[in-house]
């Protein structure tokens, strides 16, 4: 499933001589993404309701001072995560993950809908998140989508900062499997294998 996040486009026409434009730029300064409370109230279970959209696995759930909507897909390995105001009912929150990586841009709105901050998390990687999977797969037979055999998957990435330019891009690939621990460093500019080694496990 794709990441969807509702951003309502609206184009007034108000008769002929007044017509009015709106600019695209600010249309995308500003979402009217609510949370969809009468869902919610008559399908939950405690603070939680949980249900299949295609192949995407949507859980709605109320905390303390937010509503949030979280939609995993890609046998987990992405995921959304929404955030609502209590208040007002609308969308303040918009992260993303690739198994717990944050990826793509994050944004924060205020609770009238308007863009408040950004933040992207991509910048300074040009080898995206969907070229190392891709790489994974053909070069190192290793699907890190779909295979169910690891014991455990940890992606991160790092970067070092130098007079506000970032350098030493790269992600960090931890499997674990029954015969131990392999990491593999793949550069993010160009997705070179930096590195690439296996701690077996000890008998």
């Amino acid at each position: 499933m794709n990441k969807t996040v509702v951003i309502l486009l609206m184009f007034c026409f108000i008769g002929c001589d007044n017509q009015k434009t709106i600019n695209p730029e600010e249309i995308s300064k500003k979402t009217s993404e609510k949370f969809d409370l009468a869902l919610f109230n008559s399908n939950k279970k405690g603070n939680l309701y949980e249900y299949l959209l295609g192949d995407t696995i949507v859980r709605l759930y109320a905390e303390d001072n937010f509503y949030k909507k979280e939609l995993s897909f890609d046998n987990y390995a992405f995921k959304s995560v929404l955030v609502y105001s209590k208040t007002t009912n609308m969308l303040v929150s918009d992260f993303f993950y690739f198994y717990g990586m944050p990826i793509g841009i994050w944004k924060t709105y205020d609770e009238n809908g308007n863009l408040v901050n950004e933040k992207n998390n991509d910048e300074g990687f040009d080898f995206a998140v969907k070229d190392l999977i891709g790489m994974f797969k053909k070069e190192l037979q290793i699907d890190l989508i779909n295979d169910d055999n690891y014991k455990s998957l940890v992606v991160n990435r790092f970067s070092d900062t130098t007079f506000y330019v970032l350098k030493n891009c790269h992600y960090l690939i931890e499997i674990a499997t029954v015969e131990g621990i392999r990491t593999i460093k793949v550069d993010g500019n160009d997705g070179a294998v930096l590195n690439d080694e296996t701690v077996f496990a000890e008998e």
